[in-house]
């Protein structure tokens, strides 16, 4: 298991999400500032798991509006979680789309 899987998981246990993987299953952060703010925000895993998902898309060059079009393709229910995410990582200076 990866860092961030481990971080989202440890976290998580708090919030009673023991087991979801499905959300934990996510690339390393390269970024340093990225790793510090996942073991320190006080956001919910899973807005931590979206905010490791935008970094990684927009690293491969993907628009704000097709990563959330795709993480609502996978997880309908994830509307407010994506919200949240943008404000946390706006917030931290990590929000990868300056412009949206």
């Amino acid at each position: 298991m990866g860092l961030v899987a481990s971080i989202l998981l440890n976290h998580g246990r708090r919030f009673g999400m023991s087991d979801d993987l499905d959300w934990a299953r996510l690339p390393e952060p390269g970024d340093p500032a990225m790793v510090e703010w996942l073991e320190n925000a006080s956001c919910s895993p899973r807005v931590k798991a979206l905010a490791v998902r935008a970094v990684n898309a927009a690293g491969k060059g993907v628009s704000a509006d097709r990563w959330r079009t795709a993480v609502l393709a996978e997880h309908p229910e994830a509307g407010t979680l994506l919200a949240e995410a943008k404000e946390c990582m706006r917030a931290a200076g990590l929000w990868p789309w300056p412009k949206s």
